[in-house]
């Protein structure tokens, strides 16, 4: 009986381990994409992360900040720390907001405008360096499952009345019945 024990957990060991390896591979993937922009633009004024920010800033300006944080599923935190820079270097600005005064809407300077200008043709010529394998990609179902994951985290969370995290396992087991 102990030895069918050892065995079926050294199965669910190594059913979890190839999946562990998948997820490694993939944040793997994400990050050498991520360094690939990050090279195309070494030469401009702007990070990849940067560049995104503004790119996403100049196309719905001005933005309320916790709909941009919404927008890039960041905390807010997070994302005053990544915007920092930005305001620092001019490159982004704070207005006010002519509904509410207590609300901060975010724009791009002309230097911001600039910055993004000058980073569009390394961004695009990245992109089109693989493009070939992320048309490969199904975009949308990625977008699609980073949602429904942030989603159920909510729902644990909203239904976990200490307030303390689910177990990852608990959660799964929840969700495949």
């Amino acid at each position: 009986m102990e030895s069918q024990n050892c065995e079926s957990s050294m199965l669910a060991i190594g059913e979890i381990s190839a999946l562990a390896l998948n997820h490694f591979f993939a944040q793997r993937a994400m990050r050498a994409l991520w360094a690939h922009f990050d090279e195309a633009l070494r030469d401009t004024d702007v990070n990849a992360s940067q560049f995104c920010m503004l790119a996403l800033l100049h196309l719905r300006e001005p933005m309320v900040f916790g709909d941009m944080a919404a927008e890039l599923a960041m905390d807010r935190s997070n994302l005053s720390a990544n915007l920092a820079p930005l305001f620092r270097r001019k490159l982004i600005s704070s207005i006010i907001h002519k509904g509410d005064r207590r609300t901060r809407q975010l724009a791009v300077t002309t230097e911001g405008r600039k910055a993004v200008a000058s980073a569009m043709s390394p961004w695009m010529r990245a992109y089109q360096d693989t493009f070939a394998f992320l048309r490969l990609l199904d975009l949308d179902s990625m977008r699609d499952l980073f949602q429904m994951i942030r989603d159920m985290k909510r729902l644990d969370d909203l239904n976990d009345p200490s307030g303390a995290p689910a177990r990852p396992e608990s959660r799964l087991l929840r969700r495949n019945d």
